[in-house]
């Protein structure tokens, strides 16, 4: 048995009789770039050669973006393309049978419109059931709509994942809110659209909501996310030893690039090649590459993020900070609160990196907007609240994980994430908005770690796991 729950999301069904001057393939590959999880060849008015030469042209797609690509009802043809599995209805060929010649590695989904059917198919070795028509279908004229109950009642007596079929669209999808489900089949509501890529996107987005409330990121924070995973922007990050696979790790969860280099002979080539740059203080030994790279960023109007790591304790690397914000001017600082502090008076407030009482201190959002307004950057103040301040603006970040404190290397992921962010818009809303994020994977991280009885360690895997399940990028 194949655990495809996760495919299950946004599962696209064709239909060329939607097609408008596209091929099915090209419609496809625009319902994948907008989120599809999974795809369904169901052509049934074609016949012999032109139904497996359509198919592998949808197949060849698939497999391009690393999709699972199912056929509907045939479990001849699935075979002879090697498909990644099939569909089967009451009246096509028993599951225990398809699974023998197929295997144990396809996937065998099975429609059931009652919970008897349910437990037939999945004790026959189904890997998913199809449940609907929920909403009634102009695809099969004799599909009545299902009672909402039924459907409950399905989802609730099965053991595998339950995907809603039948007349789903943008519109309607969150009234299947509480049912159970795990993903959505969808016909015309993905290749009827005008724009197949943001209709996947704005169904994406609520199919999420629906089956997974914890990844739940609000539209401006989603809007965000969509753009860093459609751009891909590389980031360049001059960063310290002791977070520098964190970092490289969180930009590629979120769907960001990263490079790493740190030798002055190169760095500026790096910074000129890359979409943002990322300076962290705790790489002093890098000072001479980070002018470099910020100088070059700095013509090319790229957005920098300076990260004043120990900045409150020591005098030294502060005046080496605070020299290089002047000659870099940087989009973005950010730090937890003492660093902050201290750069804004040029003090020292604390004894090291991380300041447990960084929120307390007062005056912080006022010097988060003082030095705001002296570089011209958007300063973060990171703590259990964040303060952001940019034009003029004071907004705070009241969530997170109190675990966020305990791993190293939190902040700098921040810093490094904001620089993806600011590639994808350099404004102090989208920093605002990937501070959010960051809380809202933390907050997952910590619930993940919870229910598994875990520590710090699990938390810090859990913590870039749910980076890269929140964001919604794909792997290239």
């Amino acid at each position: 048995m194949t655990d495809c729950r996760k495919q299950l999301l946004l599962y696209a069904v064709t239909d060329r009789s939607w097609l408008k001057g596209k091929t099915l393939a090209e419609s496809v590959a625009e319902a994948i770039e907008g989120g599809v999880t999974m795809v369904q060849f169901r052509e049934k008015e074609l016949k012999g050669s032109e139904l497996e030469s359509e198919a592998l042209a949808v197949r060849k797609v698939c497999r391009a973006h690393n999709i699972p690509f199912l056929v509907n009802d045939n479990v001849e043809l699935a075979l002879k393309l090697d498909a990644d599995g099939v569909h089967l209805g009451q009246d096509d060929m028993d599951p225990y049978t398809a699974r023998r010649l197929l295997g144990p590695d396809k996937i065998i989904g099975v429609t059931a419109k009652t919970p008897a059917q349910a437990k037939a198919a999945q004790e026959k070795g189904a890997d998913y059931l199809g449940s609907g028509a929920v909403f009634g279908t102009d695809t099969k004229k004799d599909a009545k709509p299902m009672d909402a109950a039924v459907l409950k009642a399905v989802c609730a007596g099965a053991d595998i994942p339950v995907c809603a079929i039948g007349g789903i669209n943008a519109g309607n999808i969150e009234r299947l809110k509480g049912s159970g489900v795990s993903g959505f089949a969808i016909v015309s509501g993905i290749f009827a659209a005008d724009d197949i890529k943001q209709e996947c996107r704005k169904l994406l987005n609520k199919a999420r909501r629906i089956v997974h409330p914890s990844y739940c990121p609000n539209d401006t924070v989603q809007k965000y996310l969509d753009t860093v995973a459609d751009k891909r922007p590389v980031v360049h990050c001059i960063t310290n030893i002791v977070t520098v696979n964190d970092c490289a790790n969180a930009l590629l969860a979120a769907g960001a690039s990263p490079t790493m280099a740190h030798h002055p002979m190169e760095a500026g080539e790096f910074a000129a090649y890359a979409d943002a740059l990322v300076l962290n203080m705790g790489a002093t030994e890098s000072l001479e590459a980070m002018l470099i790279a910020g100088t070059k960023a700095r013509q090319l109007d790229k957005p920098v993020v300076i990260d004043p790591v120990g900045c409150a304790g020591s005098a030294w690397r502060r005046k080496q900070c605070l020299d290089l914000i002047g000659s870099v001017t940087p989009s973005c600082i950010r730090g937890n609160g003492a660093e902050i502090l201290a750069l804004a008076g040029d003090l020292n407030t604390g004894q090291g990196v991380d300041d447990k009482y960084d929120e307390d201190r007062p005056g912080l959002a006022e010097a988060a907007a003082i030095l705001s307004e002296r570089t011209g950057a958007v300063v973060i103040a990171s703590g259990e609240t964040d303060i952001i301040a940019g034009e003029g603006l004071i907004r705070k970040v009241e969530r997170g994980s109190a675990m966020m404190r305990r791993i190293t290397g939190s902040g700098c992921m921040l810093s490094a994430l904001l620089g993806a962010f600011l590639a994808a818009e350099n404004s102090p809303e989208s920093a605002y908005a990937c501070c959010t994020w960051m809380a809202l994977c933390g907050e997952e991280a910590e619930r993940r770690t919870i229910s598994e009885s875990g520590g710090t360690g699990t938390f810090h895997l859990r913590l870039i796991d749910a980076m890269s399940l929140m964001s919604g990028a794909r792997p290239v």
